[in-house]
């Protein structure tokens, strides 16, 4: 697995060769055949490590010396601790796993004999001892040998699994020491990158999902947790349509909701024919639309037209009838969005029910076990049978310890609580009354009673249309485009799309305004708002990436077309397969509109096909005026993110998602 990409291209320098060595011969531990499922356990095991260890040559571009020039530099500025330490780890770790004779007697390897080969004697075949006064030339010298004994060496079979297991605990410890080399900073999509790879290279077998899962679990309960979910989606997805029944534990009657007065929802108009847009849910209200922040920002941005004030406000009442607040029952302050289908039509309504309930299996503790992914939890689905739609239900996060009590504020910016503004004064209109207090329920933990769940919520859409509130510091936007990536990224490494990424989908609890305004410590601070922990929700319309079946559409789409791929629009059989590529290029948008901070809508117009919208406006007019407000590495990831190919490999979109979230993260403001 790992050989091919620790070796694809030549080595430079000692510490390359070093690696180079240790790469191959954690290779050959994969030889090993006829193994019991403690065995294989096991083996797992070290193929984590393997994995961990060449993700960090690959990070650290040990094969094309980088890393040795890295430490040349801090040796001749006068700290030579950190190559000591690098060269003492890689020389080790080469003697442990190149070392037959450390192998057998330290380790419990013994050599298959039914294979009918022999390894050379003792320990001169490999890493020669501890290796650590070999000088360059004797390390390459055993390298030879080594070599040598290994072309005639039989295969490895673990006779003592309690010595194994010291084997596994130092590999470990190496790969610990090594990532030491990294800021701290870094180790976070450092661990991620090994994690992917390693889901990726499992692909859709249930199989070795299953031995990575148990492989992990005592020590990277993250693995453990991904491949989890990973497997239960590739188990859901095989379920055979005529054999799925709803899961009982997640339907939630209608009647443990309190909606309040949104339980209606907004009538449908019949939809006007639009050459790019999804058609709306409600009629706009003539008239509204965005109003400019401020001078600088008039002079240099063009006015929304009549169109584009429509768009606005098409798309935020759009998200008024797909997503409502209610009080559960049980679970007190949930968010339900809504997905409609046609009552007439059994199989499209068969299929979304389907779909949320896998979706509800997937989520009920997201939060807690897959944190990469920023979603909030989900406690279950409702049919609301008398308007023709489904909920999916989730619990609304609770409110930080430094936050007040769920409390009316001026400044909310929730769907549901649409800014209405006059010449003189801003007015804030609530869509729905505060639900009554659900029924007694037995008392909560202390955590949950002390941290009471928030009620609003702003998406990021809202946000950055709004006049009232400012831009926020540039270092807090990078950091939140980072995080959309992580969530993207993380999603698409369980082979699943989103297929509804905008920010109208990104979701701030409590209202990210009302935040800002508890935490400020002056006036002015008070309309900044607070964007440090968002939430990726609009989940209706995601499916796996390889299931063209279940890709039927919402009937309330929550995302527009203009933030779709223009590739992914044809109809009938000019249209393709959603894919990741599609996904890359919703989220390059989305870190457009972040880096102006302005909306898309601003620049749009009705009669711009996908491909004009995307070739005569977003790429050569609006990238390039990301460089003077965000600089030369932000407008590189939103231009990549937008050139994305549509046929890339899962490899190569993994390959492609880890290199923006770690430009992203190396960007210095």
């Amino acid at each position: 697995m790992a050989e091919a990409i620790g070796t694809a291209i030549g080595v430079v320098g000692f510490l390359g060769q070093l690696f180079d060595g240790c790469v191959k011969a954690y290779g050959y531990f994969s030889a090993a055949a006829n193994l019991d499922a403690d065995s294989q356990r096991l083996l797992c095991k070290v193929r984590i490590e393997e994995m961990r260890l060449v993700v960090w040559g690959r990070e650290w571009g040990v094969a094309e010396g980088r890393l040795e020039a890295h430490l040349r530099v801090s040796r001749e500025a006068g700290d030579p601790r950190m190559a000591g330490l690098a060269e003492g780890i890689m020389r080790e770790l080469h003697a442990t796993v190149t070392d037959f004779g450390r192998l057998k007697e330290r380790y419990g390897l013994v050599e298959d004999v039914a294979e009918g080969g022999r390894i050379g004697a003792g320990g001169d075949g490999g890493g020669g001892g501890g290796g650590g006064g070999v000088g360059e030339k004797g390390v390459e010298g055993k390298r030879r040998d080594w070599k040598k004994e290994i072309s005639k060496r039989a295969k490895w079979v673990i006779a003592d699994k309690e010595k194994f297991t010291a084997l596994l605990k130092d590999l470990k410890d190496f790969n610990d020491g090594l990532e030491q080399l990294f800021p701290p900073r870094f180790l976070p999509s450092l661990h991620r990158s090994w994690r992917h790879s390693l889901l990726d290279s499992a692909r859709r077998d249930v199989a070795q999902l299953a031995l990575l899962e148990s492989s992990s679990a005592d020590s990277y309960p993250q693995l453990t947790a991904s491949a989890n979910l990973k497997k239960l989606r590739i188990n859901l997805d095989a379920e055979p349509q005529a054999s799925f029944r709803p899961t009982f534990a997640f339907r939630i009657p209608r009647t443990d909701l309190d909606l309040g007065s949104c339980s209606s929802p907004t009538p449908t108009p019949t939809p006007m024919p639009a050459p790019l847009l999804s058609p709306p849910l409600t009629t706009p209200s003539p008239g509204t639309g965005t109003k400019r922040r401020n001078s600088s920002t008039a002079k240099t941005s063009p006015s929304p037209s009549a169109s584009s004030s429509n768009l606005l406000s098409s798309l935020t009442l759009t998200a008024t009838a797909t997503r409502t607040h209610a009080t559960h029952i049980a679970h007190g302050p949930v968010l339900v969005e809504w997905v409609e289908y046609d009552p007439a039509s059994p199989d499209e309504r068969f299929l979304h029910l389907r779909r949320l309930d896998d979706l509800a299996r997937m989520m009920h503790s997201a939060s807690s076990n897959h944190p990469d992914l920023h979603t909030i939890d989900c406690v279950g689905y409702t049919d609301d049978a008398a308007n023709a739609r489904y909920g999916l239900v989730y619990r609304c996060p609770p409110l930080p310890l430094s936050h007040p009590s769920p409390s009316p504020n001026p400044l909310s910016l929730s769907p549901s609580s649409p800014v209405t503004k006059s010449k003189t004064k801003t007015k804030t209109t609530t869509a729905a009354a505060a639900p009554p207090p659900p029924p007694p329920q037995p008392a909560p933990a202390p955590e949950q009673a002390a941290q009471p769940a928030a009620t609003s919520h702003s998406t990021l859409h809202a946000l950055i249309s709004s006049p009232d509130l400012k831009t926020p510091d540039l270092d807090d936007r990078i950091t939140l485009a980072s995080t959309l990536a992580c969530a993207l990224w993380s999603l698409h490494s369980l082979d699943w799309l989103h297929k509804s990424l905008c920010s109208a989908n990104i979701l701030f609890f409590p209202s990210a305004a009302s935040l800002a305004a508890t935490r400020a410590a002056t006036v002015s601070a008070a309309v900044v708002p607070d964007v440090g922990s968002p939430y990726l929700v609009g989940f209706d319309a995601s499916r796996p990436d390889f299931d063209a079946e279940m890709s039927v559409s919402p009937r309330n789409p929550s995302i527009l077309n203009l933030h779709r791929d223009p590739r992914s629009l044809g109809t009938g059989l000019g249209r393709r397969q959603y894919c990741k590529g599609y996904d890359v290029y919703s989220l390059g948008l989305v870190l457009l509109e972040i880096g102006l901070w302005k909306v898309l809508q601003t620049y749009y117009k009705p009669h711009y096909s996908g491909e004009k919208w995307r070739d005569r406006v977003v790429l050569p007019v609006l990238v390039p005026g990301l460089g003077s407000k965000t600089g030369k590495l932000y407008k590189q990831v939103v231009e990549r993110c937008l050139t994305a190919k549509d046929d890339m490999s899962s490899s190569e979109a993994g390959q492609l998602m880890e290199w923006v979230v770690t430009t992203l993260e190396n960007i210095r403001t």
